[in-house]
């Protein structure tokens, strides 16, 4: 049986519940076509905020790197990115959020690989 969990914003749960993920995942669509009926859900990880609410970078956040060392000893196999993982700058475009990013290289480090995408973007 294979583990899996996902990763999405702090702030993003303001306006979100998660919803759009978990069906797509429930529904095997998506970014999660591939995984059959043996696949299970056992992490739905938050990062731990942005700088201007004062979290600390994710390399010495001790929340985020428990639960990335969680990620692993729990046996997580895979980790996918929500869409939130997007920022808009200043013109107006999309960008990957750094400290997202940061956290997927952490887990990454962990050999977890990691996925970008859960439902349509």
């Amino acid at each position: 049986m294979k583990n899996i969990g996902i990763l999405t914003c702090l702030r993003a749960g303001q306006v979100c519940a998660g919803v759009s993920c978990l069906r797509a995942f429930a529904e095997r669509r998506y970014f999660f076509e591939k995984y059959g009926a043996d696949v299970r859900l056992l992490a739905f990880m938050k990062c731990n905020g942005c700088p201007k609410d004062g979290a600390a970078e994710p390399r010495q956040d001790p929340g985020i790197l428990e639960k990335v060392e969680r990620l692993s000893q729990e046996g997580i196999e895979a980790v996918h990115v929500g869409v939130c993982r997007f920022q808009k700058t200043e013109n107006g475009e999309r960008k990957e959020c750094e400290r997202l990013m940061e956290i997927c290289q952490m887990i990454e480090e962990k050999g977890i690989p990691v996925i970008r995408g859960t439902h349509r973007e």
